[in-house]
């Protein structure tokens, strides 16, 4: 196998999703993928121009993984912004990501719990190219969430995990020759839909559906709901100056304090998808991830 081109990402480390309430997001989501969040993570006084807004500003981000853990699996990153505070989501359906979707051996199991939350049964979803059984949910910032039944595996997974986000697309094709530009592979591919995944990372996958008319997707990173995707690539200034190649356009990696992380903070670069949906890639070496090789 040759060796992966640089701005080529090999994981996803975790699904952003701005909430209004953190407490009630985190609730919510303990029990949908059921686990306590594992790591918080306090921002004050942070200079986010780089994400549209301003050189000063404060959140709180909560990290919720499911049981295969920080290494193993992407994270739904929860967010509440209070300078400036979490603004609400337009009325107007955009292009971006429309939901969140984990994946259970035994959805009659999951049910109860699932109903408590809300959730209602819908039957059935497409989730890969196959229709599976699902029930579906509202969390408390208006995000759909889909929890489908996907049976057991060679992964043994006991309980939920976190397996894909859907993404609506105004143009297919285009899309996913965006998205293959940075690594990522198709899966299925229909009529106005496709699925698509990273080769390292076989058991995430994001599902396309085709809808030409919608507006940009959102463009406020502090709007509410779920905002960009972060992947990790092994060196992002070595992503970012093949991507300039390829584009001048292209944006320079900055780094993010977060003063109370291992790490002292990321070096990220924030890219744009044809329909304006940001997706961020972060450094993070290979060896730095476990990922299963079975797709799922």
């Amino acid at each position: 196998m040759a060796d992966p081109a640089p701005q080529h990402a090999h994981a996803v480390m975790h699904c952003n999703l701005n909430t209004a309430d953190l407490t009630a997001a985190e609730e919510f989501y303990r029990v949908v993928a059921g686990r306590e969040p594992r790591f918080r993570s306090v921002g004050v006084d942070q200079d986010a121009t780089m994400m549209g807004l301003s050189e000063s500003t404060s959140s709180v981000t909560a990290f919720v993984w499911d049981e295969r853990g920080p290494r193993a699996a992407p994270a739904l990153e929860l967010v509440g912004w209070t300078d400036p505070f979490t603004v609400p989501a337009g009325s107007e359906e955009r292009a971006g990501f429309s939901a969140i979707g984990y994946r259970v051996p035994d959805l009659a199991a999951a049910t109860p719990a699932l109903e408590e939350l809300g959730g209602s049964v819908v039957g059935q979803l497409e989730f890969r190219g196959q229709v599976v059984p699902a029930v579906v949910l509202t969390d408390p910032d208006g995000v759909r969430v889909e929890v489908v039944e996907v049976g057991t595996s060679e992964l043994d997974d006991s309980g939920p995990a976190l397996a894909y986000e859907r993404i609506q697309v105004t143009d297919l094709e285009r899309s996913l020759e965006w998205y293959a530009s940075i690594g990522f592979e198709k899966r299925y591919v229909g009529a106005g839909s496709a699925s698509i995944a990273l080769p390292e990372d076989p058991t995430f996958s994001l599902e396309f559906t085709e809808v030409p008319e919608l507006s940009p997707s959102p463009s406020r990173a502090n709007e509410q709901g779920l905002y960009r995707i972060a992947l990790a690539v092994e060196d992002v200034t070595e992503a970012g100056a093949a991507l300039q190649a390829r584009d001048p356009s292209t944006p320079d990696p900055v780094f993010i304090p977060m003063g109370d992380t291992p790490t002292g903070g990321y070096t990220v670069l924030f890219l744009t998808d044809p329909d304006g949906t940001v997706v961020e890639l972060v450094s993070r070496p290979r060896a730095e991830v476990r990922r299963p090789t079975t797709p799922i």
